[in-house]
């Protein structure tokens, strides 16, 4: 068999295939043996018809049925000669296949992605730092009691919304769409608590003062840095209803609150809401520290990465993102009708964002291989132990999930990952930033 190779843009490779004239013969044989078997011609008893009918009758077929029969079989042994791994399904391409001469196609498809490694070390990066005081402790305590406040329903149907209620909100957009179909375009429930968070007040401030069931179309500005990036920056009109006004009371801050929530008394509280909030600080710095490190790695490297595998990247993610929003839409142009947002830059940003998710696992698994990192014994089983003790589930029982899912290779290619990106950052060049107030930490973050 003659093979010949040629790679082609974006990790592609194409293989031209001539396949002898004695295997082709050899299937044309094969497939009108078993016609002959199983074919029934009138006047003739089933598996007595003349050969030479039979070759006339069904050539056609045949051609089809060889064809079909060589470009798998011969494909695959071509790929296993040359030690090619696809990772997609061929495309083929032929003119003719006819019985006494040799077979010539072509297969088109992806092969794994590659990457060219840039400088990986001694990457400059900057790193903000945060400074915590009273106040900010004491906020994050009170979102905690937020979190666990009684909720009861306001009966008097004069009540006015206020600030602190928890209300049930229909809303629908209205201003992308013409004013004919308006009232076919369903509405969609949100619970709000309304004055919680500042920049939500664009909207909250509008509920103020409204009743049960009372409808009103109000405008919102989102600002450039809201915390749904689709909608930031944008005006949109909304058509809102009450559905219902709950009041909400919050919990005395005392001991017996402290324990309700897993602590022994206010002062543990206190301490355990300062560790968790420098342990996000840590957490949050580092990270986009070590993300600033890879994305000057990447802008570094040079990489082919297949169509294929840029599709199949967008479609996960897309699915995760239906999940956030609780959709079950089949298309791109579906969802980013419902979401009010334009498709086309929509779908531009998933596969930005998908080339970045590859390329970034690219980077590490070739840092990974270059500096010898390795997944020990000690970091699984520091892995079993820290999921146990979130999950508040005995370590054994970690362990046996693991097994019964075999998912330890998944597990294990995780850590590898997490391994190579504090390679980089412990080799980076981190220049640490003057200090700010936990809110302007948080803030900075959100514009992030």
């Amino acid at each position: 068999m003659n093979i010949k190779e040629k790679k082609l843009e974006n990790a592609g490779m194409e293989l031209e295939i001539e396949v002898p004239v004695e295997r082709v013969n050899i299937e044309y044989k094969s497939v009108f043996d078993k016609l002959k078997r199983t074919v029934k011609i009138d006047g003739f008893r089933k598996g007595k018809a003349p050969e030479q009918l039979i070759e006339q009758r069904y050539m056609e077929y045949a051609d089809q049925e060889v064809a079909e029969n060589l470009l798998k079989t011969a494909f695959l042994d071509a790929v296993t000669e040359k030690q090619i791994t696809p990772i997609a399904e061929p495309r083929y391409d032929f003119d003719k296949i006819q019985r006494g001469e040799s077979f010539l196609f072509k297969a088109v498809f992806d092969t794994p992605p590659t990457v060219e490694l840039g400088k990986y070390k001694e990457i400059a990066a900057e790193e903000r730092t945060c400074s915590i005081n009273e106040k900010d402790v004491g906020s994050e305590m009170e979102t905690l009691r937020e979190q666990h406040a009684v909720v009861t329903k306001k009966e008097d149907p004069d009540a006015e919304v206020e600030k602190g209620d928890l209300v049930n909100l229909l809303m629908k957009r209205v201003d992308d769409i013409n004013d004919s179909v308006k009232d076919d375009v369903e509405f969609k429930e949100y619970p709000i608590v309304v004055g919680r968070v500042k920049e939500d007040s664009i909207l909250d401030d509008q509920l103020v003062g409204m009743k049960s069931n009372e409808e009103k179309q109000i405008s919102v500005k989102y600002p450039k840095n809201y915390y749904i990036k689709e909608l930031a920056g944008q005006k949109a009109t909304y058509m809102v209803r009450i559905k219902q006004i709950n009041d909400r009371k919050l919990p005395e801050l005392d001991d017996d609150f402290a324990k309700k929530i897993g602590y022994e008394s206010v002062e543990e509280f206190k301490n355990k809401t300062l560790e968790f909030m420098e342990n996000f600080i840590k957490e949050k710095s580092s990270g986009e520290s070590k993300n600033h490190v890879l994305k000057s790695i990447i802008e570094n490297s040079t990489f082919e990465i297949p169509e294929t595998l840029i599709l199949s990247e967008m479609s996960d993610l897309f699915q995760r993102m239906q999940q956030r929003f609780g959709g079950s839409f089949e298309t791109i142009d579906e969802f980013a009708r419902a979401m009010g947002i334009n498709a086309d830059e929509f779908s531009a940003r998933l596969r930005e964002e998908a080339m970045y998710t590859i390329k970034k696992s690219l980077i590490l698994y070739e840092v990974a291989r270059k500096e010898e990192l390795k997944v020990t014994d000690e970091m699984f089983n520091d892995f079993v132990k820290s999921y146990a003790e979130r999950s508040k589930m005995k370590e054994e029982d970690v362990q046996k999930i693991i097994e019964e899912n075999r998912s330890r290779e998944n597990v294990e290619h995780e850590l590898l990952l997490n391994t190579a990106i504090d390679f980089l950052y412990d080799n980076a060049k981190i220049k640490k930033k003057k200090p700010v107030s936990f809110e302007e930490f948080v803030k900075e973050n959100s514009d992030n």
